[in-house]
């Protein structure tokens, strides 16, 4: 199932933190997302676009799971290397575009 499919997400920065939100659309999406989609899971996707130790901080009262990314953005959102000044923006699509089973 891809996440995308039962949640909406956001992303942010402060510095060179990256700050990613998925919302589940529902209760039953949200424990299965937080039961399938591991640190280790996005930490693997996120890694193949860009640098940085991912975290995962779960928000059950939300049904959301946070995801905060220390240097993915090396000298903050206006001396990243990456392509486009909101480049960041866009990360919260390897994220939904993830197929999970």
């Amino acid at each position: 199932m891809r996440v995308g499919s039962i949640s909406v997400g956001r992303s942010g920065d402060k510095g060179g933190t990256l700050d990613l939100t998925l919302v589940a659309l529902d209760e039953q999406g949200y424990h299965w997302l937080e039961s399938r989609l591991t640190e280790v899971e996005a930490q693997a996707s996120i890694s193949r676009v860009m640098p940085g130790v991912l975290r995962r901080y779960p928000v059950p009262g939300l049904r959301a799971l946070k995801f905060v990314i220390e240097d993915a953005l090396p000298g903050g959102v206006y001396a990243t290397l990456h392509a486009g000044l909101h480049w960041q923006k866009a990360a919260i699509w390897v994220l939904l575009d993830l197929e999970l089973d």
